[in-house]
């Protein structure tokens, strides 16, 4: 049965009350196809704050009046549940439905489309993947950054909060939008942007590069990970060496010395200090999907097993 990509009519339709109207007008405004109900609570606030004659009953909203106006925008079909997260996020009705990728990062502050997802999304390989790769920071590292996002909004010139509401580690479905999604968790920061144009955001281009040595299997497989490099790392050299001088692991900086010395013939003093971290007597792997191989690069101690 082919999935539903627009609520059925909830409930009865209802005219808006003036509280609602103005709420409506500021979604409405903001172009924001999607809101979580953390976001929602957070533009009530910024209408009760906005001075106009709207006849509330307090100077900020609180869980009934969050409720009532909540309800108020569902019934009048201004939001409605959304068809994949349920009642953890609205859909805006009147603004087209978007793709999978811009629904989990409109759902998601932490999330960017990543992996092989993101090569193609930047031109740097012709492959399709079935799922849609997305990343995020492990839990340990997510939750302090939703703490701090809360207290970043917490901080705007508003009327103090009569009640607050958390901004969740969100567990996405196994499917948006008929797209199956795989979501890495790394214990590391994960570097992002903003996809010009749309809702989504992205790994940054080292960022992507060095993914594509920590988890190949994610982008394509070694073999295609290596000819991605070969056609399109010289562009982005600075990019990448800085991604990677950043990234925690040192298999990461390992696998990305060899490729760009002894692979794409590139000499960088900045390369250097990363061949301290070469282990002698190991068994560190270029592919580690793959056994090991005799093929061994002496300086960077790993077997080049492609």
């Amino acid at each position: 049965m082919a999935e539903r990509l627009f609520p059925a009519a909830y409930g009865r339709s209802e005219h808006l009350t003036r509280a609602g109207e103005a709420l409506a007008d500021r979604l409405r405004a903001s172009g924001l196809p999607v809101v979580t109900p953390y976001g929602l609570l957070l533009e009530m606030r910024r209408v009760y704050a906005s001075g106009q004659r709207l006849y509330l009953r307090s100077d900020a909203p609180d869980p009934d009046s969050y409720n009532r106006l909540r309800r108020n925008l569902l019934d009048a079909r201004v939001l409605g549940p959304d068809v994949n997260y349920g009642h953890r996020a609205y859909r805006l009705l009147d603004l087209a439905d978007p793709p999978a990728d811009e629904v989990c990062c409109l759902v998601d502050p932490l999330v960017c489309v990543s992996h092989l997802s993101a090569l193609q999304r930047y031109g740097l390989t012709d492959r399709r993947p079935q799922a849609l790769l997305l990343s995020r920071p492990a839990a340990a590292i997510a939750r302090p950054l939703l703490a701090e996002r809360m207290r970043l909004d917490a901080s705007e010139p508003l009327p103090p909060q009569a009640f607050a509401m958390p901004l969740p580690l969100v567990s996405h479905p196994k499917v948006v939008r008929r797209r199956k999604l795989h979501l890495s968790q790394p214990s590391h920061p994960v570097e992002s942007v903003a996809l010009r144009g749309c809702h989504a955001r992205i790994t940054t281009i080292g960022q992507t590069f060095a993914d594509t040595l920590a988890e190949p299997d994610l982008c394509g497989g070694m073999a295609h990970v290596l000819e991605i490099w070969g056609q399109h790392a010289a562009i982005y050299l600075d990019e990448i060496i800085s991604a990677v001088d950043r990234h925690p692991l040192a298999i990461v900086k390992v696998r990305a010395g060899y490729v760009i010395e002894d692979l794409l013939g590139i000499a960088d003093p900045r390369v250097d200090t990363w061949a301290k971290l070469a282990q002698r007597g190991g068994s560190r792997l270029l592919d580690p999907s793959k056994p090991y191989a005799p093929s061994y690069s002496a300086r960077w101690m790993i077997s080049t097993n492609v």
